[in-house]
Formats: C-alpha cells, structure tokens, sequence
C-alpha cells in the first residue's frame, strides 16, 4: 500500500470519525479485500485498523469533553455503542476516566495523523531498543535538570536517585521546593504550568524526534504514572499524575521534614515496554553535567 492510499485513508477516518466506519469500504478504497488490507495496515502501522479508529475517535472525545461536553453526549457523538462501553475504553486508552479529565486536564489539541516511513512493506517507526533506552534516561535527566538548578543556585547539597525493579525510579532533592501554600486552587495552578501534560500515544511518540531537553511537561505525558511529593515550611504536598493528567486536588498535610521536592515516576510501559534504567548511563550523564558524586547518589532497590 502506498504512501498516497494510506494518507486518504487515514484523511477519510478523520473526516467520518463521528460514523460507524466499515472496513469494507476502507479496503474497497485502497483496493484490496477487506482481509489483505487490514493485514497491510497492520504490518505499516504497527496495529490493526480497527484499533487505530479506536484509537483516533477516543482522541477527539477527548478534545470534546475539554469543550465541556457531556460524557453521554460524546460517547453517542462518535458512535460508541454504549456509555460505558465508551468510558471503559476511554479510561484503557488515557489512565484517567472521562470525568477526571474534564475536571483536570487544562488542554488538548488532536495530534494530526501519523504517516510512517514505508520502505516496501516495511515500516521505519523509530522505535529501535537503543533509541527507546536513551529517549526513556532523557525523562529523568529532565527531572534531574530541576534540581541541578537548585545546587548551582546554592540551595540544594543532595540529590538521590533510586531505582525499582518495577520500573519505577524516584528523584529527591533537599532544594527549597516549589513554592505552594494553603491555596489549593493555586497549588494546582502552580504545578500545572510546570507538570500537566497530555496522554502521548505511540504513533504521536514516533514522530517527536530529539528528546535532550524536552520539558517537565512532556516527561509527565511519557509516564504512565508520576507523583510528586513538595516538602516546605513544615508542609507536604502532593499530586499523582497519569499520562499528564492530575488525579486529584493537591494534597497538603502538615509534616516535620527538610524542605525539597520528590518525584517518583514511571515511563509508559505502552512506548518503552520492559526496558530498564541504567546506573551507569545515570551516573555518566551526572559527570557530563560537572556536578559532584558526593552530592548525587544513585541506588538500586529490589534488582
């Protein structure tokens, strides 16, 4: 299949995505039979076409709840067959239900669709092991960029860097912490400017390019789950993200600890699969970065 069939094609979903699209007539389109096709599809785009609707129609639902649709509404609007059909598939699809992500997710604009690098019927996608190992250490060199601002600003003498066995890796500073206060409202906005992001989907991730210095945003839209944990003047507060979206209103309880900020994250295994941390790449890129072993320490917990 070319690369001018797969565009109308990918154009025509778009154009009818709030219908009931038939996979006869996307073949018939292309020019094959509905089983040839769906099996070029699959092999170009690296899932089946029926997943790939699904996948573009929950997109633009997602757009419309931020427009403050009703979730029936939306649900009916892109030819769900049921309610709950359509927040079950929602909620697989994002992390967050729709509810949750019309009272916290800040915006969302529709990624344009995606067309691969097609050498005959092979796809380039981008995700070779090494590219994906290096892209997955650039999230917490991001995280660890914040608290490095804080030791050259003379505020921060330690940072640590922990690594699970589950994927999950946690990054803490004795920095001064982001400034919050009682005001949750403004809590929330604070911590939105700096961390709320949007679900990135593999096809969306393919087409991103170089990841060095991506910002806290787009880290946050990489990790299936994020929690941040800000301790000042004798405060904790905290969020959990999924997918860049809030969980709920932030947290605040009173609690005798040094000030600084903790992060506990962990990249999309959706994007990244299994693939693990490395203490040696981590401690590598510290030592590019000029700043001293004695103040960052790396850890293995449960390896």
């Amino acid at each position: 299949m070319s690369t001018e069939v797969l565009k109308e094609i990918l154009a025509y979903i778009d154009e009818h995505i709030y219908e009931k699209i038939s996979l006869v007539e996307l073949a018939e389109m292309a020019g094959y039979s509905p089983f040839y096709f769906s099996k070029l599809f699959s092999e170009i785009m690296g899932m089946p076409i029926t997943g790939y609707i699904r996948i573009r129609k929950l997109q633009y639902a997602l757009g419309s709840l931020l427009e403050g649709k009703k979730v029936l509404d939306v649900s009916l609007m892109y030819a769900f067959d049921s309610h709950e059909g359509f927040t079950r598939s929602f909620t697989q699809l994002f992390g967050s239900t729709p509810s949750k992500v019309k009272k916290y997710l800040a915006s969302y604009e529709v990624p344009g669709y995606c067309i691969p690098n097609i050498e005959g019927r092979r796809t380039h996608m981008g995700l070779d092991k090494e590219s994906l190992i290096d892209n997955m250490h650039q999230i917490v060199y991001e995280v660890l960029r914040t608290s490095f601002e804080e030791v050259n600003a003379g505020f921060c003498t330690e940072i640590s860097i922990t690594l699970f066995e589950d994927g999950r890796v946690k990054i803490a500073d004795n920095g001064r912490g982001i400034p919050l206060s009682q005001n949750a409202k403004v809590n929330q906005q604070v911590l939105d400017k700096i961390l709320s992001g949007h679900p990135i989907l593999s096809l969306e991730y393919t087409q991103m390019g170089d990841f060095s210095q991506c910002g806290m945003q787009v880290v946050n839209s990489l990790c299936e789950s994020l929690q941040i944990n800000v301790y000042r003047d004798g405060y904790c507060y905290s969020q959990d993200y999924v997918r860049g979206i809030a969980q709920h209103d932030v947290t605040c309880c009173e609690m005798e600890h040094p000030s600084g900020t903790e992060i506990v994250l962990k990249p999309d295994s959706l994007i990244f699969g299994d693939a693990k941390f490395s203490v040696d790449m981590i401690k590598e890129w510290v030592a590019e970065n000029n700043v001293s072993e004695a103040i960052v320490r790396v850890e293995l917990k449960g390896y």
